[in-house]
């Protein structure tokens, strides 16, 4: 799959970020991508709280995307929150379906936030929204990201999905060509 091949690829957000976050992982393992982007439900909180539910709105969404659409690779992106003895945390995580029932997931970055941003997220705001807020704009989540004002842009939110998503492209392109399909 490595040699210019294109393949139907569901993105299961309607996420510009994300979207881009794909596009750049496809395109660092020479993959042309035909890339749908369908609205499915995560089946985890609008504010996943931890990194377990995080990685399950990743599976989720990635599974319910491919399904819906009958594409080649179905990818789930989320990100989330978790208290830690050092803060509350940004995580992040990619999952990738393909075949019948099988799932690849890779980790991404992880990020001490702000207690003034973690207070309300603690009060139940959604990150995003926080940190639309804090920043005094509107659509942070769609463009550079909580990670992306965090770190003065160094790293953003495609850049940090897009690692998170190459590991777990990584781990399906691998397990197809060993199972002869790649």
């Amino acid at each position: 799959m490595r040699n210019q091949t294109t393949i139907r690829v569901a993105l299961g957000s309607r996420n510009r970020a994300k979207r881009e976050a794909l596009e750049r992982a496809l395109s660092a393992f020479n993959i042309v991508g035909e890339i749908e982007c369908v609205d499915v439900p995560s089946g985890v909180r609008a504010q996943p709280m931890s990194d377990e539910e995080t990685r399950r709105g990743a599976v989720e969404r990635a599974t319910r995307a491919r399904a819906q659409t009958g594409a080649d690779l179905g990818v789930g992106l989320e990100g989330g929150v978790e208290d830690t003895e050092h803060g509350m945390m940004l995580v992040n995580w990619a999952a990738v379906a393909y075949e019948e029932d099988k799932v690849a997931v890779g980790g991404g970055l992880r990020m001490e936030l702000p207690d003034e941003i973690a207070q309300g997220i603690r009060a139940g705001m959604e990150l995003g929204d926080v940190m639309d807020a804090w920043v005094g704009k509107v659509g942070v989540r769609h463009g550079e990201g909580a990670i992306g004002i965090l770190t003065g842009g160094l790293i953003t939110r495609p850049a940090m999905f897009r690692d998170a998503l190459i590991c777990a492209l990584a781990s399906a392109l691998r397990a197809k060509e060993r199972d002869g399909e790649g």
